[in-house]
């Protein structure tokens, strides 16, 4: 978060790091640390890159319910953000921010939906089990021969959550990329792996001032 300004500049030189005259999705990476003006101020900054076509969408991360409200409320925020970007796999979901999230409209995608996979991730340092090491993701993933990271990434997307992960293999890729050949986890398998994390929520993220 930054000023208005500095968030515009911030935002172009991306542009111009990535050679493109447009991104189709810029968030606000995250209201930790930031006061409430600074928040505002970024926001106003992603509605203008949106007015002049530079991104397709705008929206935010890690935002909780009260981040959201005070958001909504704010006087210059025109656009509603179009997603919440948020920790979201078997191993860990917050379960409450998902649901403030959409019901205001605001879809939800998961990020680190395998927690890490192989390669650790916040999510295993805030107590996650990597995905793939989840004896009900293992045993779901037999009994559908398919691989636990396809049952990790299918148990977010069947929710109607879209995904960011990263890939560093070809055959990762592609095995991600297959989650519609063999057809939906049923009913009774999604409710076991919902079941898996039983924690509170991302709470330990702390609030910016003005936002208590």
């Amino acid at each position: 978060c930054s000023s208005k300004e500095s968030a515009r500049v911030h935002f172009e030189e991306q542009l111009a790091s990535l050679e493109v005259s447009y991104v189709d999705l810029a968030l606000i990476h995250w209201p930790t640390g930031c006061s409430d003006d600074e928040i505002y101020e970024t926001w106003c900054a992603l509605e203008d890159a949106l007015s002049a076509n530079q991104t397709r969408a705008i929206g935010i991360s890690n935002f909780n319910e009260t981040h959201l409200d005070h958001l909504a409320a704010h006087e210059l925020s025109v656009w509603p953000p179009a997603v919440n970007q948020v920790e979201m796999s078997v191993s860990f979901h917050d379960d409450a921010q998902i649901a403030a999230t959409l019901q205001r409209g605001i879809a939800v995608q998961a990020f680190s939906p395998l927690c890490g996979g192989d390669n650790g991730s916040s999510c295993q340092d805030h107590g996650g089990t990597s995905v793939l090491d989840v004896p009900e993701v293992q045993d779901v993933a037999e009994r559908y021969n398919v691989s636990t990271a396809q049952v990790g990434l299918k148990w977010v997307v069947q929710q109607g959550s879209p995904l960011a992960t990263s890939i560093w293999r070809l055959d990762y890729m592609l095995e991600d990329l297959d989650l519609w050949s063999w057809g939906l986890l049923a009913d009774e398998d999604m409710a076991l792996l919902s079941a898996v994390y039983t924690g509170g929520s991302s709470g330990g993220k702390t609030l910016p001032p003005g936002f208590e």
